[in-house]
């Protein structure tokens, strides 16, 4: 595999950042990981791998996010006005991110 998905968006696999993975995976995509949004970031992660911001609407977005991290899109290459388009090889960017058991304390 290569950096580039055969529709030319960017092979990407996301990363949790709890130690150094650098800014490529193993099978030659590049690692990401969701920037938490709350302030400014930049570009990369102290784990090596890039920060991305995903775009889920249709409004235009340049090429970094105010916090640093790059625009990221899964609408295909013809929506270039919307972020970087990607194509997610591992891990969960634009879905649901289950990190683990969830309790929920009733009290009554």
């Amino acid at each position: 595999m290569s950096v580039y998905a055969t529709d030319g968006s960017l092979n990407v696999t996301v990363v949790a950042g709890s130690f150094y993975t650098g800014i490529y995976a193993a099978d030659g995509s590049l690692n990401v990981i969701a920037s938490p949004g709350t302030g400014y970031v930049g570009l990369f992660h102290p784990c090596g791998a890039m920060y991305v911001t995903p775009v889920t609407d249709t409004n235009f977005h340049s090429y970094y996010a105010l916090d640093g991290s790059m625009n990221v899109t899964n609408t295909g290459m013809p929506h270039k006005n919307q972020g970087t388009p990607v194509t997610v090889v591992s891990g969960s960017l634009f879905g649901p991110v289950v990190t683990g058991p969830y309790y929920v304390y009733l009290f009554f």
